[in-house]
């Protein structure tokens, strides 16, 4: 008899850039966090839905009791795991306390699982950016066998014995943005995955299951290599162009839904189960500097339209949103693409234009869609 399939989580990423936090005290004035280029975005061009307007305001979401509401909207309307974007600079942390202050201080924190995705990337000061000018950049990232085990043993002491951390075929589910990067700079997949194998070790030593190492791709091109070092699936942080833009700068949201059906079909062709991403929507424009007219220009220094100075997507509504959630479940079904999960990007990435949470035009109509197409586990208070 064949063994009955698993039904996929459905797992929302979430960006915690909604708090105050030190470096940013530091960095941007005292108190300062994302919310302020939220409340100060502007319209672009005529019918340009900016600023939004989110129905909860601009709350603290380390705040215990904040939190708590995410989880019980987000577990209401069938999510079952938050990913949490990750930040670790050699031991340096960002914005952690989302999830340390916040999430897992939450009395009802158990009504959902948790995970990471350790965003290791380079952390500039995009807020905003100099348009056609050299990034300041704040941390870099850099990767390291010791690095790794000191990573390892903070997620033990932190995360990984709580019995909500996600787990995906009895191992600890972790994700990475850029998985490339790391591979390389460990000295390539064979080193890479001995890497792994030591990590696992240290997690074998302290009794508990060993990584699901997930990569975040945006290519076929990229699997193999990710194989070859020890990873066990794939899936995107986003996808935000169609490639159809034109001169305006502005892509419509069938058109990326076209790009998501093009992508899942691409990465299953590869040799590690992927699990397909839905992407809200895209809207960079509040990390662009204002003075600039639409459409914006091409960068002087590169003479492309580089991040966040670039199109935008128009037409995402709840209805295209269900839609694409519906071929998203269509595709994880199948067996064949040995998908664990749906991720939904992004729960609130707000300055990206693509969130969950209630905002003033829809109310809760997205996680609406996510309840009614995607459907709800089993969820005890």
């Amino acid at each position: 008899m064949a063994a009955r399939k698993r039904k996929p989580s459905n797992v929302a990423i979430y960006c915690p850039l909604w708090h105050n936090y030190d470096h940013a005290s530091s960095w941007k004035g005292e108190g300062w966090c994302e919310w302020e280029l939220l409340k100060s975005a502007i319209a672009r061009f005529p019918g340009h839905y900016q600023p939004l307007r989110p129905s909860w305001g601009c709350f603290d979401e380390s705040d215990p009791a904040w939190a708590a509401r995410e989880i019980d909207l987000a577990a209401d309307h069938g999510l079952d795991v938050f990913l949490f974007d990750w930040y670790w600079y050699s031991g340096v942390k960002l914005m952690e306390e989302a999830l340390e202050r916040g999430f897992l201080q939450a009395p009802n924190n158990r009504r959902l699982k948790f995970a990471l995705m350790w965003a290791n990337h380079e952390w500039s000061d995009y807020f905003p950016p100099p348009f056609g000018k050299p990034w300041n950049w704040l941390l870099p990232i850099r990767h390291s066998a010791a690095d790794m085990q000191r990573i390892i043993a903070y997620c033990v002491e932190h995360y990984f014995r709580r019995p909500n951390y996600w787990q995906v075929d009895g191992r600890l589910f972790f994700s990475v943005f850029q998985p490339g990067l790391m591979v390389q700079q460990l000295g390539g997949p064979a080193a890479a995955k001995a890497v792994f194998a030591e990590l696992d070790a240290q997690l074998r030593g302290d009794g508990l299951p060993p990584l699901h190492w997930n990569a975040m791709v945006w290519s076929p091109a990229q699997v193999e290599v990710l194989r070859e070092a020890g990873f066990h699936s794939t899936t995107s942080y986003n996808l935000i162009s169609s490639g159809k833009a034109g001169p305006d700068l502005v892509d419509r949201y069938e058109d990326l839904m076209s790009r998501h059906l093009e992508h899942w079909a691409a990465m299953s062709r590869t040799a590690l189960p992927h699990n397909p991403v839905v992407t809200m929507g895209w809207d960079v424009t509040p990390r662009c500097e204002k003075h600039l007219t639409w459409p914006l220009p091409p960068s002087p220094l590169t003479g492309h339209h580089d991040y966040p100075y670039m199109s935008l997507v128009l037409g995402n509504t709840p209805n295209r949103f269900a839609e694409l959630c519906r071929r998203a479940a269509e595709y994880a079904a199948k067996p064949a693409h040995g998908s664990a999960a749906i991720f939904i990007n992004a729960w609130n990435e707000w300055t990206e234009g693509s969130y969950l949470l209630p905002e003033e035009r829809t109310g809760t109509a997205y996680l609406e869609a996510i309840r009614d197409v995607l459907g709800a586990a089993d969820r005890r208070r």
